[in-house]
């Protein structure tokens, strides 16, 4: 999941009438032959070094649609929203993003809610923090296809199930590598959220609505301050996988993307994976949690200009892409390791018997995770969070200061001067 943005300013996209109606699949005016030639033409943006598994991908998509040609090229779906707001017209007709970049790309005007029928196949199909995380002020705009969250990973020769319950019980009895000392705040700072407190409201929107400025906040801060005298804390970097290999930590939190890693670091017998644990704050034990992410298909209705069937042929293709079939073949696909966000592929023996699968789908649910905000104001968030977490485990903040410091964050966040 991409950790920061650039601010971007871009002008609204005007659209025409009729493609923002988007309920015919065709034209009743004569197409020229241009015209039919552009409307079985679509470009598709992949993630990198993905094409090959969407060659295979769309081979069924493509017997469906024998006129349709789509071209896959790959690039990286972090920058998708810079990249398409750069110039809609020669973008992509179908892109994949992380659900963090929706919000500067509706704002900006480049994509619009889709069509009500596919909203419907949405809500019905797919988990639901997979559906939150592809609306943006109550409609929905683009097509879950995965979920993403970070779980512990853990040598389950130092530690036992019945340890890993509590990061007390962790740190006591073996080590923990997480970064304090240089705080990513994707990873650190949904502490605040586990004590309850939330980040831009309760549905993520409200700009005004991160509240980490009171007493929970304070003892999350004094939490981080007194981990430099935690024995059992060992302050990682980009080092995690290396001590984690030399058993300098007995475990760690990451995400899917370092599941090959952790196996070649102490051998896939020996590395468990598991929900976080939970953890005392202020005197009250919480369940840790962490951000979720979406991975998205979004459709960009500018290429297709007036062309009403080419647009509906990109819905068509976002739809396919984030289909059961599609979900399924990804998840088994050794070079995705994407977790399913459709109802029913999470629910499949093959995902319930992979302990990372299982792992992230359960950590999902809301008591473990919030799906991160997609407004624009996170561009506010990362770097100023993640200064003062880091200030306070180096002590350059005190304790008296931590309420100040909070007042301070939490104007920042939202913009406000």
């Amino acid at each position: 999941m991409r950790k920061s943005f650039k601010n971007v300013i871009f002008g609204s996209v005007t659209l025409g009438l009729s493609v923002l109606a988007l309920t015919a699949c065709g034209s009743s005016k004569k197409e020229s032959k241009a015209e039919k030639q552009d409307s079985q033409s679509l470009k598709l943006w992949v993630t990198s070094e993905s094409k090959k598994f969407y060659e295979t991908a769309l081979e069924d998509f493509k017997k469906e649609n024998p006129k349709l040609t789509v071209k896959v090229i790959e690039t990286a779906d972090a920058t998708a929203q810079e990249n398409v707001k750069k110039d809609p017209s020669a973008a992509a007709d179908v892109f994949a993003l992380p659900h963090d970049q929706l919000g500067q790309l509706v704002d900006s005007g480049v994509i619009q809610a889709i069509p009500e029928q596919y909203a419907k196949e949405i809500k019905s199909e797919q988990a639901e923090n997979a559906v939150e995380g592809a609306e943006y002020k109550g409609k929905t705009y683009a097509f879950p296809y995965g979920i993403e969250s970070q779980v512990l990973y853990y040598n389950k020769t130092k530690l036992s199930e019945a340890d890993i319950a509590t990061y007390e019980s962790i740190t006591s009895k073996a080590t923990m590598g997480m970064s304090l000392k240089e705080v990513n705040a994707y990873d650190i700072a949904p502490l605040f959220m586990s004590v309850g407190d939330y980040l831009f409201g309760a549905n993520g929107e409200d700009v005004k609505g991160t509240n980490w400025n009171n007493a929970k906040g304070v003892a999350v801060l004094e939490w981080i301050a007194q981990q430099k005298d935690n024995k059992g804390l060992v302050n990682t970097a980009d080092d995690t996988l290396s001590k984690f290999k030399s058993g300098a930590i007995a475990s760690f939190e990451s995400g899917p993307w370092n599941k090959a890693k952790a196996i070649e670091a102490v051998g896939k017998d020996n590395l468990g994976v598991a929900v976080y644990p939970k953890i005392n704050i202020g005197g009250e034990e919480v369940q840790q949690k962490a951000f979720l992410g979406v991975k998205l298909y979004a459709v960009n209705a500018v290429p297709s200009g007036e062309d009403t069937k080419r647009l509906a042929n990109a819905y068509k293709l976002a739809a396919y892409l984030s289909g059961e079939s599609v979900q399924e073949l990804q998840f088994k696909d050794e070079t995705r390791n994407i977790i399913p966000s459709n109802k029913n592929i999470q629910a499949a023996e093959y995902v319930t018997s992979d302990a990372l699968a299982n792992a992230v789908v359960q950590m999902s649910d809301p008591s473990y995770s919030v799906v991160m905000p997609k407004i624009p104001e996170m561009t506010n968030f990362w770097t100023a969070s993640a200064a003062v977490l880091s200030d306070a485990y180096n002590g350059k903040i005190k304790a008296d200061q931590y309420q100040a410091k909070l007042d301070q964050l939490v104007k920042d966040i939202s913009g406000e001067k």
